[in-house]
């Protein structure tokens, strides 16, 4: 049954993803692709002889800068870390955390249809990433959030749905974001039912905001919170 479902999971995870509200192409979502002048691309042609005279390889180069551009949007310094993510691009463009960086930055900055259109690039090379797969459905929930596209939630779960089939042990934000798809949709019951199992596995997903709003549509199954905790 596994390997039956990894395969219809990579039949499946691509089908859906052209749920884009406005026509992108990758010069749109990476800035260092089309520098704008001729001083921008002999910035560029300088930066890549000194950088690949540093490194040992470009793939190694583009791993260093990955790393800093993640340092650099874990401090919500997200002008630094997309000029990071430029240069670990420049240096190797096939590497996917690049793209997959790159939309944490998009999404970050709420440009959720470019977050999603360069997220989309890199699942296509890692479908069965668990932590990706999660984010990508992040990116459509935040997206619902702001336009109420019911199709973004749809395709919300299924992927969220996909990434447990792939982790469920690490699975505390999946779960969460399923709690938080499905109270959007209305099913309270299963909202709970997903919140217990992400606390079960991370005590700080324990989110008394989330549990209050819950608490106003439908009573803890379980009766662990009550309405006067959440006050």
């Amino acid at each position: 049954m596994a390997g039956l479902s990894a395969c219809s999971t990579q039949n499946s995870v691509l089908e859906t993803q052209e749920i884009q509200e406005q026509e992108l192409t990758l010069k749109d979502v990476i800035p260092a692709m089309a520098p704008k002048t001729a001083e921008a691309k002999a910035k560029q042609q300088k930066f890549l002889k000194t950088n690949t005279n540093r490194f040992k390889s470009r793939a190694l180069g583009s791993a260093y800068y990955v790393l800093q551009a993640q340092r650099n949007f874990n401090d919500n310094k997200l002008d630094s870390a997309t000029i990071h993510f430029n240069r670990a691009w420049l240096m190797d463009s096939t590497n996917n955390d690049v793209y997959w960086g790159y939309g944490l930055v998009y999404g970050r900055q709420e440009q959720h249809d470019k977050a999603l259109f360069i997220l989309y690039k890199a699942l296509e090379k890692d479908q069965a990433n668990a932590r990706l797969l999660t984010d990508v459905a992040t990116a459509h929930l935040a997206r619902y959030y702001q336009n109420s596209n019911p199709k973004d939630l749809q395709q919300s779960e299924k992927l969220l749905v996909q990434a447990l089939e792939h982790d469920p042990a690490q699975a505390a934000d999946t779960f969460y974001k399923l709690a938080v798809n499905n109270y959007y949709q209305r099913n309270y019951r299963k909202a709970w039912e997903y919140l217990h199992e992400s606390i079960k596995q991370d005590k700080e997903k324990e989110d008394d905001a989330f549990i209050a709003v819950l608490l106003e549509k439908e009573q803890d199954p379980q009766g662990i919170y009550l309405p006067q905790q959440a006050q």
